[in-house]
């Protein structure tokens, strides 16, 4: 459909500039005549506001047109209802494009995927939570940890879990409490110490 209404649109121009071809070149309203149309032609259906202000300037400069000597009734009459025409055309057009887009996402399948979205979101909240509550676990026995043996390296600590974890997981979670100022560290890879 949109191709048939830019169809429609290119004619109109043609059959505009073939009428304003009999205006004087120092004319001025002849070339605002074809840049409003021009304009029309490439303006996009979609932002139909835009279009409709067009075509009304278009309508207003036409009046003007057909006041004078410039064009005759009949041709203001044919341009102003092929206008007319092409303005409804885009608002079918719009409306009919609201439409498939409401029914898409409506349809059932739409529907399906917005829950399966959702789920995987709430599954995923409860994964960091439990993310989080890990972490704080494991943070706990850290500081007890330190508190109790002092200055120790990662390798020391990771045997302060019950469950098992690896060195990779201790250090991250050192590191992290050392940025949030929970504890201190000092020393270079291997013989890096970490303490309260």
């Amino acid at each position: 459909m949109f191709d048939q209404v830019k169809e429609r649109a290119l004619k109109i121009t043609e059959a505009l500039y073939r009428t304003t071809e009999l205006f004087s070149d120092a004319e001025p309203l002849k070339w605002s005549l074809r840049q409003t149309a021009l304009e029309i032609l490439n303006a996009a259906p979609q932002d139909l506001p835009k279009f409709e202000a067009l075509v009304k300037n278009l309508f207003l400069k036409l009046e003007l047109a057909s006041s004078g000597t410039f064009i005759s009734k009949m041709n203001f009459d044919v341009l102003k209802r092929e206008y007319t025409k092409l303005l409804s055309d885009i608002v079918s057009y719009k409306e009919s494009y609201q439409a498939l887009l409401d029914d898409i996402t409506r349809s059932p399948e739409s529907r399906r995927i917005s829950d399966t979205v959702k789920e995987v979101v709430q599954i995923k909240k409860e994964e960091t939570k439990k993310t989080n509550s890990n972490n704080t676990g494991r943070r706990q026995a850290l500081l007890e940890k330190l508190k109790e043996k002092g200055p120790s390296s990662v390798g020391e600590l990771v045997g302060t879990f019950n469950e098992p974890i690896s060195g990779k997981t201790v250090q991250r979670e050192l590191n992290a409490m050392v940025m949030s100022g929970d504890i201190r560290k000092e020393g270079e890879k291997r013989w890096r110490r970490y303490f309260i």
